[in-house]
């Protein structure tokens, strides 16, 4: 008798769990994300597009998981997810933020190039040779523990800007000495080809990258999202695996 009655426990502990997954998944995860233009985030037709953003959609596709993609300037979208209203993707790791977010695995590895005018290039090996220079950088962004410590002990200092072509701007009028950019030289072109008054022949990128950057997506951890968060990483594992994500880079090259 105990144990029938274990059983049918059991049996109701599955059922009301399967239901609060279907409820969950009734209603649709927004995801915001910085608005910065081919070819990771951009918005195209009122849709948001670009590789980070389709490799996203492709998992939660894969996971039949529903969500609405909201692309904003990086500010008000890391706003939005510190305010827990939003998931939020393209978010670099530092040790202030592992307290905050709850992180995928990452959705893509890429360089984050350093690019100056022409004729005003420098050496670059570590953080230090950005001394007493002005960086652009997207408003409110972090590229990372090495980037913040720096930026606290004032070696260089940042010149925010709304996206990478305005960064770009800004160096060929010597408002500031560099802009970090990426994903490595691809993305860099592909900024200043978005632009009519741009070219590559106006700037330099320097041979070393600031860093190898990660990009993921991060859910705040007041959402209790750890259980969704998990299985997302299934699914990205298996775009990973299956040359997903190298198929989807390869759209916007």
């Amino acid at each position: 008798m105990l144990i029938d009655i274990g059983k049918r426990a059991a049996v109701l502990l599955l059922l009301f769990s399967i239901l609060l997954s279907k409820l969950a998944y009734s209603e649709p995860l927004i995801i915001t994300g910085p608005d910065q233009g081919k070819p990771k985030y951009f918005i195209h037709n009122g849709q948001a597009r670009g590789f980070i953003v389709d490799i996203t959609r492709w998992v939660l596709t894969d996971m039949q998981y529903p969500a609405h993609f909201k692309l904003l300037p990086w500010k008000r979208a890391y706003n939005n997810a510190l305010k827990a209203k939003m998931a939020i993707i393209g978010l670099s790791k530092n040790t202030n933020r592992l307290k905050i977010f709850d992180y995928s695995d990452p959705l893509y590895f890429g360089n984050l190039m350093i690019v100056v005018k022409k004729g005003h290039e420098f050496d670059f090996q570590t953080v230090l040779d950005l001394q007493g220079k002005r960086i652009g950088a997207s408003h409110g962004a972090s590229y990372g523990d090495v980037f913040d410590q720096a930026l606290r002990n004032k070696i260089f200092v940042v010149e925010p800007h709304e996206n990478p072509v305005q960064g770009l701007k800004l160096v060929l009028n010597n408002r500031i000495d560099a802009v970090f950019i990426g994903p490595g030289i691809q993305g860099v072109k592909s900024f200043i080809d978005s632009d009519e008054s741009l070219n590559m022949d106006q700037f330099t990128v320097l041979t070393k990258p600031f860093k190898s950057d990660a990009k993921h997506l991060g859910i705040h951890k007041s959402l209790n999202m750890q259980v969704f968060i998990q299985r997302f990483n299934l699914s990205l594992a298996k775009a990973w695996s299956t040359g997903v994500v190298d198929q989807i880079i390869a759209n916007y090259d």
